[in-house]
């Protein structure tokens, strides 16, 4: 029975592992996807399955965010952005003097701000808007 030495065992540290990817397709078009890190088909503008809506490297929780504007503006103190903190703090403020529903939905449109505004990847939104748009006008009769 041969045993193998560690030294043989080892893999060279000089060279790189390479992760085998599957193949990909456009769910809409059907064509090869050749850009590894492609959100949209290149050949028709599709958003690829896969392609977030909501980021992924946020530097911040959205919940801890919106939980923390139960006081209006400390959830955008939270993500370091002090001024946006102090307009919104006057703001609801003001709002709940005048009208208080009036204040009530600013107050949580700022938490909503606070916990999502930077969050959402723009291009995929535009782009699904986009192909609902065109697959909807062009649709073939039943």
């Amino acid at each position: 029975m041969a045993t193998r030495s560690l030294l043989a065992m080892r893999r060279l540290r000089s060279m790189p592992e390479e992760a085998i990817t599957p193949a990909r397709f456009c769910s809409h078009c059907g064509r090869p996807v050749v850009v590894a890190k492609a959100r949209f088909c290149k050949e028709c503008g599709a958003p690829l399955a896969g392609s977030p809506i909501l980021m992924r490297d946020l530097s911040w929780q959205p919940a801890v965010a919106a939980g923390l504007s139960l006081l209006p503006g400390l959830g955008h103190l939270y993500r370091h952005r002090p001024f946006a903190a102090a307009a919104w703090f006057i703001g609801v403020m003001l709002a709940y003097s005048i009208a208080q529903p009036f204040g009530f939905v600013l107050h949580l449109v700022c938490a909503g701000n606070a916990a999502l505004a930077g969050a959402f990847s723009e291009d995929a939104i535009i782009a699904r808007l986009r192909h609902r748009r065109a697959s909807s006008r062009w649709a073939p009769p039943a």
